[in-house]
């Protein structure tokens, strides 16, 4: 197994050492990561024992490798549906799969999709609505990459329930693109960040600065919300991640590494405001995905690289609480994180093929690293990732399951 090299944890000064934080509860035992493979493996969905208990804890257990390779498979659903179905999307294949994870070690694909209605394509993230169908961001048009996209809900075998574009009359064609997608509690509501997710380094990105409020009944746009910006950094470019804390409010961060409170949405005019900005900027997709834990906003930041916690209790107040600092030349580009149902557990990825685990503590927000997890011969924590022939592969998204 490759060697990774120092890894310096640095928490915030007030902070005080993170405690152990107790074994991953029953049905959340494993872990399934969407990660591809290069010229000489396939891409696909590989399963990890995550059960501290286990003798194969840290280690991939079984998976579905897929028929192909360069798909690029990229977000995932952040946790297994209790139907155990999970979703997951291959960007450059304009595709998702729909796994059957019943049996962990070994997935199965119940369905495929690429279009909705055929009007809209390029599908990107997914939720869940209280019925247990999905709300699919689909980030541009049904062929090639081009065009406005839009928001549909689909049932447990991929059909489309209902969908609409999401073109308002206040933003054109290149903005009317679904990034992200995350119900608002308790009302039939959504939010929708705007982004092109883009087709590598060549692609000329145009700055969207905008999320919208949705209808989810029926499905429909219904009100822009600005992300303001600073007026000293792109903070309010590109949403990332859009995710409610424990007490009901909703964050929304991005790609430049502002942290907006979603404020108003007992109505149908929220209003974006700044409350922190963490550290890097859009040039290098700094601020990756976020997740939630109680009310503390937990942040994938590549300029670290690795995780900055602070606490949303207060969305006037927002502060950081603690971080996990990782070494930059082993861990660069940390940029996915996701947490298990306990919230004591965060798989995060990043470019290359490592996947690290950190411990959280949910009652003080401090984090470190798991240092159970891993296989290396020395100290290091983590692992880099191998399919189940063996083969080095590139993890991304981390979904959490039984």
């Amino acid at each position: 197994m490759p060697r990774l090299s120092a890894l310096v944890i640095l928490l915030a000064a007030c902070a005080t050492p993170p405690v152990d934080a107790p074994a991953a509860p029953a049905g959340d035992h494993h872990a399934y990561i969407w990660s591809m493979g290069d010229s000489t493996g396939s891409d696909g969905l590989l399963t990890l024992d995550v059960d501290t208990a286990s003798t194969t804890y840290g280690q991939i257990i079984g998976g579905l490798l897929l028929d192909t390779a360069g798909t690029r498979p990229h977000h995932i659903e952040r946790r297994v549906h209790a139907d155990g179905q999970l979703v997951a999307n291959g960007w450059m294949a304009n595709t998702s799969w729909i796994f059957d994870v019943h049996d962990p070690a070994h997935p199965v694909i119940r369905s495929t999709f690429r279009t909705a209605g055929g009007v809209m394509g390029w599908a990107h993230d997914f939720s869940r609505l209280p019925n247990g169908h999905l709300l699919v961001a689909f980030n541009g048009g049904p062929g090639a990459y081009t065009g406005p996209g839009g928001i549909a809900e689909l049932d447990s075998a991929g059909a489309v329930v209902q969908s609409a574009m999401a073109t308002m009359s206040d933003i054109g064609d290149t903005a009317a693109t679904p990034y992200v997608v995350t119900p608002v509690p308790g009302r039939d509501r959504a939010l929708v960040g705007l982004g092109e997710m883009g087709m590598g380094p060549e692609f000329h990105y145009h700055s969207v600065n905008m999320i919208e409020l949705w209808s989810t009944s029926p499905l429909k746009p219904i009100a822009l919300v600005p992300l303001p910006a600073s007026g000293n950094d792109l903070g309010h470019i590109a949403t990332s991640s859009i995710v409610a804390t424990a007490n009901g409010e909703i964050f929304a961060n991005t790609f430049g590494c502002g942290l907006y409170h979603v404020s108003g949405l007992d109505g149908d005019t929220p209003v974006a405001t700044r409350v922190f900005t963490f550290p890097g900027d859009i040039d290098d997709a700094s601020c990756g995905v976020g997740t939630t834990v109680g009310n503390y906003w937990i942040q994938a930041v590549a300029a670290l690289p690795g995780l900055i916690v602070v606490d949303a209790s207060n969305p006037d107040s927002v502060r950081e609480v603690s971080r996990l600092t990782l070494d930059s030349t082993a861990f660069a580009g940390a940029h996915w994180v996701s947490v298990n149902k306990a919230g004591t557990r965060l798989a995060l990825t990043g470019n290359g093929s490592w996947l690290v685990m950190a411990r959280f503590d949910p009652a003080t927000g401090q984090v470190g690293i798991d240092e159970q997890f891993g296989t290396h011969d020395d100290s290091l924590p983590g692992i880099i990732v191998r399919d189940t022939a063996g083969r080095v592969v590139h993890p991304h998204g981390v979904a959490w399951g039984p």
